[in-house]
């Protein structure tokens, strides 16, 4: 019989990162853990990690949690969003209906709605309107990668 791998989960824990009584340093953090152990996470808060820190609280987060975090983080940096072409301007002076169906838009500050970063037009709308979803950091460099290696074979 073969072990089964351990269920992953979702924590956020609160570390005391210095040993100052006087003027303590808290670190937050949210993991993804796949056991007790191992796992990867994020520091949201703090000081990083100097090998000393003493857990104070760890909370595994339910699904419940989970939806609603990203129900707030989708309001606040929403992934896929529905513009008007007209409200936003190209490089060239074009708006976005210029722009083709897969093409990337680079932006670098906050535009009709959509916050800075890499965005795909993923469709027209009949109502000159235009749907595009937010690239991730892992999304840019994959695709970045990818754009790399078929230059190199050209």
């Amino acid at each position: 019989m073969t072990d089964q791998p351990a269920a992953k989960k979702a924590t956020i824990t609160l570390d005391n990162a210095s040993r100052d009584r006087q003027f303590p340093a808290y670190q937050l953090s949210i993991n993804a853990m796949d056991g007790e152990d191992s796992g990867h996470g994020y520091r949201l808060m703090g000081p990083k990690y100097l090998g000393r820190s003493k857990n104070l609280r760890t909370v595994e987060l339910s699904q419940r949690d989970a939806d609603e975090i990203r129900a707030i983080l989708d309001e606040v940096f929403p992934t896929e969003v529905v513009v008007s072409c007209a409200d936003v301007e190209l490089d060239s002076g074009e708006n976005l209906h210029d722009l083709g169906v897969g093409n990337y838009l680079e932006l670098d500050r906050l535009t009709a709605g959509m916050q800075p970063g890499t965005w795909r037009l993923i469709a027209y709308g009949d109502d000159e309107t235009a749907r595009l979803r937010r690239l991730s950091d892992k999304e840019i460099r994959a695709a970045r990668n990818a754009e790399a290696s078929a230059r190199m074979y050209e």
